[in-house]
């Protein structure tokens, strides 16, 4: 395997090099899916912390606010170790929070209740269809526990990083339209 040095990694994700970001993705991501699955994670967690610091390097790398005072493997650790710290917490945060104030034992629950049910399916639907043709068929791809790499070439992308950055973003962008929803936060207050 060809040894990259830091500046060549910086500039390959820069520039969007598909042999770069292969390389890191190869390189560090069986590092980062074993601190996040050693972390109460799994498979596809760690995908999306990778995928989500790849982005925030991206970004920093892009607005030159990127200074490595350490190696890049271990800069790129630090910002997937921060990123599951901070999904951990939020998950238990709300495992506390269910733990305080437990549901009645009459409450049927979300996935009893069929009124509630149709509501949430409604949303999501709406929400599907106003996604391009391409993100609803990933996202259709994901859905049936397709990889990223039968998604890669379905979609007939050149490269693994760019078919889970599209994941990502189309996922993303689904949940953010149904969150925001006036309906979804409507039903989400009637369920507290």
């Amino acid at each position: 395997m060809k040894i990259h040095t830091e500046q060549a990694l910086i500039a390959g994700i820069r520039n969007h090099n598909s042999a770069i970001l292969e390389h890191v993705y190869k390189t560090y991501f069986p590092m980062i899916e074993g601190h996040v699955i050693h972390n109460q994670g799994n498979q596809e967690q760690a995908k999306d912390v990778f995928q989500e610091a790849m982005i925030v390097l991206y970004n920093r790398i892009k607005s030159g606010d990127l200074e490595l005072t350490c190696k890049f493997g271990t800069y790129l650790y630090a910002i997937c170790k921060n990123i599951w710290m901070q999904e951990r917490k939020k998950y238990l945060l709300h495992a506390e929070k269910l733990r305080q104030h437990p549901m009645e034992v009459h409450d049927p629950g979300p996935s009893e209740d069929p009124l509630l049910q149709q509501h949430l399916t409604r949303i999501f639907n709406v929400h599907f269809d106003t996604l391009s043709p391409d993100c609803q068929k990933i996202l259709t791809m994901f859905f049936n526990d397709r990889s990223v790499e039968e998604i890669r070439s379905a979609m007939k992308y050149k490269d693994l990083h760019h078919a889970a950055d599209r994941k990502y973003r189309c996922k993303k962008s689904l949940i953010k339209r149904i969150v925001n929803d006036p309906l979804f936060k409507r039903l989400k207050n009637e369920q507290r």
